[in-house]
């Protein structure tokens, strides 16, 4: 059995936050990865860019807003990276970059001092059960036995629900956020395809969300950003279907999109009516957009209606995709551990020396940057109490 002060489980941005910060602080560490590395989602976080935190931390960017979010805030964890050799910028929409342009640099410099004495990390090594003995925890992996003072977790998901139960310490469910959704449509024939849309979602009639980029659509359903945010929304709302509406031309009324269209009736008036969208469109888009309206393609453009160009102008402003489920393409886990649970220092209340950190709390952002400074934040403030 070997015997350890803290031991922090997980290998992740907020449990290597967590052992940078004890490091700092000259306290001996051990970081227990199941996986063959540390930092694995640091590395593909911001495709590749690692997008560390935002410009702007905004309250409604997150289901809870924890306190500590203001007492580790956004500068002062780009001044921890900035005193260790990490140089970044900020771009239009406030989101946050190393200047390299590539997360291995985040996590170069990081790793770069736990290169000492202090820190070890063992990978490979799945914790299977956790236990409190007296004032200590008795650890255990798939390999071997710890003994230690202090337990950090700093896992996320469903991975860490069998210690969560042997431990007593209740949590709300943990569901897949940022993700891809699936629709009811079959979209094999859009798959691939990219535009930039207003995406709102609906909870019946209510609109509860809304915002413009771009959507990806794939085989079964729908991709990119902001449907990304949506799917984060949809946990919020504790929603398990809704309806996603995709404005294709958010920079035109209903009334300029329709002139627009009659436009391109004077203009292609003779070509086949399954030609009307060529160079506004792709040719499948333009075909979804048809078959939605039941137009029939196969008379010239001159013959289609003013009631036709309304039905047009309409779909392409309100094209309607009815969600029935998550991709598994998911950035983080929504859910996990209340925040009344837990102490200032985030502490659990009921196991004494047991603190918490990252994504096993029940905070999860938007994206943008939220996430990450969340498991900032959260792994310095356990870092600094323990």
């Amino acid at each position: 059995m070997q015997n350890k002060n803290i031991l922090i489980i997980g290998g992740g941005a907020s449990g290597l936050m967590c052992a940078l910060t004890c490091v700092l602080n000259n306290k001996s560490v051990c970081v227990l990865e199941s996986g063959f590395k540390v930092g694995k989602k640091i590395l593909v976080s911001g495709n590749g860019r690692c997008n560390l935190t935002n410009k702007n931390i905004l309250k409604n960017c997150y289901n809870n807003y924890p306190e500590q979010l203001n007492v580790f805030n956004n500068a002062k964890t780009l001044e921890l990276f900035s005193s260790l050799g990490l140089e970044t910028y900020f771009d239009e929409e406030g989101r946050c970059y190393p200047i390299s342009n590539h997360s291995k640099s985040v996590l170069d410099v990081i790793l770069n001092k736990l290169n000492n004495p202090l820190c070890e990390i063992i990978t490979n090594s799945e914790v299977k059960n956790i236990e409190k003995i007296g004032d200590h925890f008795i650890v255990k992996t798939s390999t071997e036995t710890f003994k230690a003072n202090k337990v950090v977790l700093a896992t996320g998901g469903n991975s860490v629900l069998p210690i969560l139960k042997s431990l007593n310490i209740p949590h709300k469910t943990f569901k897949p956020s940022l993700c891809g959704l699936k629709t009811t449509q079959n979209l094999k024939q859009l798959n691939g395809i990219r535009v930039n849309a207003l995406v709102s979602l609906l909870k019946g009639n209510k609109l509860e969300h809304s915002e413009v980029g771009e959507v990806l659509f794939k085989e079964d359903g729908l991709s990119g950003i902001c449907i990304f945010n949506i799917s984060a929304k949809m946990n919020w709302l504790n929603l398990e279907n809704a309806k996603v509406v995709v404005n294709l031309f958010p920079n035109l009324t209903f009334e300029e999109l329709t002139k627009k269209l009659k436009t391109r009736v004077n203009n292609l008036s003779n070509y086949a009516t399954h030609k009307f969208f060529d160079g506004m469109l792709q040719p499948a888009l333009a075909n979804e957009i048809f078959f939605r309206t039941k137009i029939n393609t196969n008379k010239i453009i001159k013959s289609l209606s003013d009631e036709n160009l309304a039905q047009l102008a309409k779909i392409l402003q309100s094209l309607e995709f009815n969600v029935c489920g998550t991709q598994n393409n998911f950035q983080v886990f929504s859910g996990g551990i209340e925040l009344s649970s837990i102490t200032k220092t985030l502490e659990c209340k009921t196991v004494k020396n047991l603190f918490f950190c990252g994504e096993i709390l029940n905070v999860d952002g938007m994206c943008g940057g939220y996430n990450l400074q969340w498991a900032w934040t959260s792994g310095h403030i356990v870092g600094e109490n323990l």
